[in-house]
């Protein structure tokens, strides 16, 4: 049987992807996009399909939400899933991540649920390997990650470089109070410091890269999207995965048996 799913943020660049790519996809059926003020249907955002395109959270249906939209939507969008016992598959980002967290394990309880900064398959490989290059190198050498994303992105550093980071320090001992973010002035390093570098340019759709740097020689760790289908595959495999899941918290390395 297909995935049945909802788009939450129906409307917005990855939601089109994820709406066009499930709607050639005969292992998923679309239920319904989700926009906050919009009426209407799909077929208005150019995707074949007859699902409505409904105000938001209006839908309860028991398909799998796929959620990419704006931080100030997260708690609704978690609240109303784990209320309509709804899977949760969200890569929202900008999220205070304490708040993530309070909200995702209090929905855990009651459906399964998954929130990833990036689902593409490279980047999840990226994250394990970063931790295990970071664990192997030791404290000896400097870290710094840097991203490019276009120019209409909102938040900063991206929830990639974020993810990077939290798998760096959580492999090597330290916590994102060890971030810092950009320097200016009298900036020598301190030890132990992870550098983030966020750039904002013209169309560009994800540059990440880690630098791993000790005296004498430089190690470069990173991943280019060309596309946003890799995002919008890597969700749609992700719901899949939650649509067969029993209540509780899942990753991406989960999805991908990492």
């Amino acid at each position: 049987m297909p995935t049945n799913i909802v788009v939450n943020g129906a409307a917005g660049r990855m939601g089109r992807r994820i709406l066009a790519l499930a709607a050639a996809d005969p292992e998923f059926s679309i239920i319904a996009g989700i926009e906050r003020d919009t009426a209407g249907t799909l077929r208005d955002l150019g995707i074949p399909s007859d699902a409505p395109l409904l105000p938001f959270l209006s839908v309860n249906t028991g398909a799998v939400i796929i959620d990419f939209s704006h931080a100030s939507c997260f708690a609704d969008v978690v609240s109303h899933g784990a209320a309509a016992e709804m899977p949760i598959c969200s890569g929202t980002t900008g999220v205070d991540p304490a708040l993530a967290n309070r909200l995702l394990d209090g929905a855990a309880t009651k459906v399964p649920v998954l929130h990833a900064m990036n689902m593409s398959v490279g980047v999840n490989v990226l994250l394990k390997s970063a931790a295990a290059l970071a664990a192997a190198l030791g404290p000896a050498y400097d870290i710094e990650i840097t991203e490019t994303h276009h120019n209409q992105k909102v938040d900063a550093p991206s929830g990639t470089a974020f993810a990077l980071a939290d798998s760096i320090t959580g492999a090597t001992g330290r916590t994102r109070a060890d971030l810092v973010h950009g320097r200016e002035g009298h900036a020598p390093r301190r030890p132990g410091e992870i550098g983030m570098h966020a750039l904002r340019l013209g169309d560009v759709v994800g540059d990440h890269t880690i630098h791993f740097v000790g005296n004498g020689e430089r190690i470069l760790l990173g991943h280019v999207a060309h596309n946003r289908d890799i995002f919008a595959k890597g969700a749609l495999r992700a719901a899949a995965f939650l649509a067969s899941q029993a209540p509780g918290r899942f990753t991406m390395a989960d999805v991908l048996g990492l």
